[in-house]
């Protein structure tokens, strides 16, 4: 597997072990923790995906629909999370939210590893996708920085 989809696939651990444990978390000072980490492993990886690797992969017309998918879920879950963000963490509401969004997150990490990562790599050459790995981790870096 391509270097790149490895790194996202790290990435997507991640935010999968942090939503594991924000579902387990009853005590909303802990979840209010937890929700900040996520906030901090998922907005960057999003927004880098979308400009340096979505963005070009909408322009191949092989893997246009797959692209829009993929950005399509990136925005339901911007505003899940955002929606989350707002609400008082201690309330059942929230709870049951979180666990929506988790469902939502690991369904598109699903189809992005099995589907979207095949496409890229029918469209891309390897040194185009090394170019998208350089540009997604300084673009990555710069927005993690820009978080509160």
């Amino acid at each position: 597997m391509n270097e790149f989809f490895q790194l996202l696939k790290k990435d997507h651990v991640e935010v999968k072990g942090i939503l594991g444990q924000l579902i387990e978390t009853k005590e909303s000072k802990k979840r209010e923790e937890l929700f900040h980490t996520l906030k901090i492993a998922l907005v960057p990886h999003m927004k880098a995906e979308e400009s340096t690797f979505y963005a070009p992969l909408g322009t191949k017309e092989e893997a246009r629909e797959d692209a829009m998918e993929g950005l399509e879920e990136h925005h339901v879950s911007e505003m899940v999370l955002k929606e989350l963000e707002k609400m008082p963490k201690a309330e059942d509401q929230w709870k049951a939210k979180i666990k929506v969004f988790k469902e939502l997150v690991e369904h598109h990490i699903k189809e992005e590893e099995s589907k979207i990562f095949k496409s890229a790599e029918k469209v891309f050459e390897k040194n185009e996708l090394e170019d998208i790995m350089k540009k997604f981790d300084k673009e990555k870096e710069k927005i993690k920085k820009s978080i509160k």
